[in-house]
């Protein structure tokens, strides 16, 4: 049985520089880059471990046929020590905020939602002690 040697989630976007530009300031270092220089077909950033590509819907579709929807139904979820200033962080980095920063009905987690840039969800999501 082959065995899994990482995890990476692709969302399509319009504009890959300005998604990544947009989890840079989330604070997400930029692990990979293609072309190097030029307009980029793939940005990839990483968070605790787990990659987060993003591809250009333009060249997906060109290079090898895929259809693809910017932003539908995709989420990521950000686990995190502070939701409210990760979420105005989010906000000055050009996100569009869905639902301010909130407390589980348990008390056991504080969460938000907002929009990246290209439309994708981004849920944050911190433990209460």
């Amino acid at each position: 049985m082959a065995e899994f040697k990482a995890v990476q989630v692709n969302l399509w976007c319009d504009d890959v520089e300005r998604c990544a530009a947009f989890f840079r300031r989330l604070g997400l270092p930029e692990r990979f880059r293609f072309p190097r220089d030029g307009e980029p077909h793939q940005v990839e950033v990483e968070a605790a471990g787990v990659r987060i590509g993003l591809s250009s819907a333009r060249v997906g579709g060109e290079l090898f046929g895929i259809a693809t929807t910017p932003g539908a139904n995709t989420e990521v979820v950000l686990w995190c020590d502070d939701v409210d200033g990760l979420h105005r962080r989010a906000l000055e980095a050009g996100g569009e905020p869905l639902v301010e920063p909130t407390d589980s009905p348990d008390g056991r987690l504080r969460f938000a939602w907002l929009h990246d840039p290209e439309g994708h969800r981004v849920k944050l999501v911190q433990e209460r002690d």
